[in-house]
């Protein structure tokens, strides 16, 4: 895992980079907190966002360059983006950016074969005073470490040792090895040295790596490599690049590619049977001619394009049941350039239209969403996801996880959130202000819980010190005007070409509307996969 502490900016730039690649549907805003007004007002549009960051940073006038911008990254999928933002958490607070106060964004990308994260703040304390930044890109990557409670020197030290065990013929099979593992490595006087984020840790000699090299049997290799190309033949028809193709193997067979020379341009590869130690020249098994030949296709006929996409989609769905528009668009564009929209339309370069996700994928990559966004809630009790799967529309209880930690610190903003609307609200406008800060009531008898979208928190408000007689009171005249507001915005919805892929249709949608308080009129528009998207 890697932290990167990017260009500082005078004008919070990196919020417009952020949210250009959530227009673009390759990003979403994950996480915001202590942006006072603009959070309650729901009114958070790139420019307000930076004038808030900016507004915020002009205490201290000292400072000319104010934003901090950092991407935390991990290998592959490693690590959730839900986890990569737990990190994040601890992350501020140990570099000193998690006090009282600090506004911050977190945003996920889904533009990588790599699960990362965006984080922007302010170098500016709530104090007024700057963050110590000494020394900050060394203390990042450190901080990380002690996170992920990692000791660099002891973990590379084995690696190099596990890597031994494997059947290897070459010291270039060797280091492919210790590639797929995560490391680089160079010769220098007759000693192999291994280093991670440009530093060197461990070190063997060269002599004892060749005596471990074995040559395969003729028999046991052949018969190997003939079930690796099958492997990576059929993988290929399913991947947009050789990353695409590289992460899938990597992931569902432990089969590491390693390319020599450039990375756009590489001369060669290497084969790493993680599963059954063994290295392989990757031209043995399959010429890297053929190998890197995806057949981009952008100049078919529109319909034979739809057709192609909607077999790479359905080819996809096949192989993984449980994956969602946000894990196919990268590849779809790679391959096809094109994207699937919220909609159900498939559009390449300048929206121009190529046609439609088939109806059954649709409803696939629907359920798989909704399953998806539900999960980013974590419930920590049946009772949570029994909520939460209602006001989903779940009906797979169990495809929901429940987690065995809860997040304190989300679950003590949204209560102390929750509690400002309420003493601040004018009268009649408590429902208004809660919807304006994407705050869910869900009642049923003595069970009243808020569902927090704004940071994909539940929280059981019986377990708190908040007021509970404003919504006990609450009346179904409120329920039942919320149901005549969301037919007749269906209604118009059904009228405009850019409907939303994910929001549901059928007689069920608006099943359970009494769990509702305070006559929510459009929780759907949020329910989509971009999420807090303006």
């Amino acid at each position: 895992m890697i932290a990167t502490i990017l260009k500082s900016s005078s004008t919070f730039s990196a919020v417009s980079y952020n949210e250009r690649k959530v227009s673009k549907g390759t990003a979403e805003l994950v996480e915001i907190a202590n942006f006072g007004y603009l959070q309650k007002t729901g009114n958070l549009s790139a420019s307000n966002l930076r004038e808030y960051l900016m507004k915020y940073s002009s205490i201290n006038q000292n400072i000319k360059n104010t934003q901090f911008h950092v991407a935390i990254s991990c290998k592959e999928q490693d690590y959730t983006h839900d986890q990569l933002i737990e990190i994040a958490h601890q992350y501020l607070k140990e570099m000193g950016y998690a006090e009282s106060g600090q506004p911050i964004l977190i945003y996920a990308h889904h533009d990588t074969a790599n699960n990362h994260i965006h984080i922007v703040t302010s170098r500016i304390a709530p104090n007024g005073k700057k963050v110590d930044d000494h020394n900050e890109r060394l203390r990042s990557q450190a901080v990380l470490n002690k996170i992920l409670n990692i000791e660099p020197k002891r973990e590379a030290k084995s690696i190099i040792q596990q890597a031994l065990l494997y059947s290897f013929e070459s010291l270039g099979q060797y280091q492919a090895i210790l590639e797929s593992s995560g490391y680089d490595s160079f010769v220098e006087d007759d000693i192999l040295k291994v280093k991670k984020g440009g530093t060197v840790l461990e070190s063997i000699a060269i002599q004892e790596i060749e005596k471990a090299a074995l040559k395969k049997s003729k028999e046991e290799a052949s018969k190997r490599r003939k079930q690796l190309k099958a492997i990576i033949l059929k993988y290929k028809r399913l991947s947009s690049d050789k990353n695409d193709l590289t992460t899938m193997l990597k992931k569902k067979f432990g089969i590491g590619l390693v390319f020599i020379g450039k990375k756009d341009a590489p001369y060669g590869y290497i084969i790493v049977d993680h599963k059954n130690k063994t290295a392989y020249k990757g031209s043995d098994i399959l010429e890297l001619k053929s190998l890197l030949n995806f057949g981009q296709q952008t100049s078919q006929s529109k319909d034979s394009n739809e057709e192609a996409v909607n077999n790479f989609i359905h080819n996809h769905l096949v192989e993984n049941d449980r994956l969602t528009i946000g894990d196919l668009n990268q590849a779809l564009w790679s391959k096809y350039r094109v994207n699937v929209y919220h909609d159900g339309s498939i559009r390449g370069k300048r929206h121009k239209m190529v046609g439609h996700v088939r109806k059954e994928d649709y409803e696939i990559l629907h359920k798989n969403f909704r399953r998806q966004w539900i999960q980013s809630f974590n419930p920590t009790t049946e009772e949570e996801r029994e909520v939460l799967c209602k006001f989903g529309h779940i009906d797979d209880i169990g495809s929901i996880d429940i987690v065995s930690e809860r997040n304190t610190e989300k679950a003590d903003a949204t209560i102390s959130h929750i509690k400002e609307i309420m003493n601040t609200a004018e009268k009649g406008q408590m429902y208004d202000d809660l919807r304006n800060a994407k705050t869910i009531i869900m009642r049923r008898e003595a069970i009243v819980y808020a569902i927090d979208m704004g940071s994909s928190t539940i929280v059981n408000l019986r377990d708190t010190d908040i007021d509970l007689s404003p919504f006990m009171k609450h009346e179904r005249g409120a329920t039942a005007r919320s149901s005549h507001i969301q037919t007749e915005s269906r209604d118009i919805a059904t009228q405009t070409p850019e409907t939303n892929l994910l929001r549901p249709t059928g007689s069920d949608h608006h099943a359970n509307r009494e769990w509702e308080v305070g006559g929510f009129d459009n929780w759907d528009d949020i329910d989509d996969e971009r999420r807090m998207k303006r």
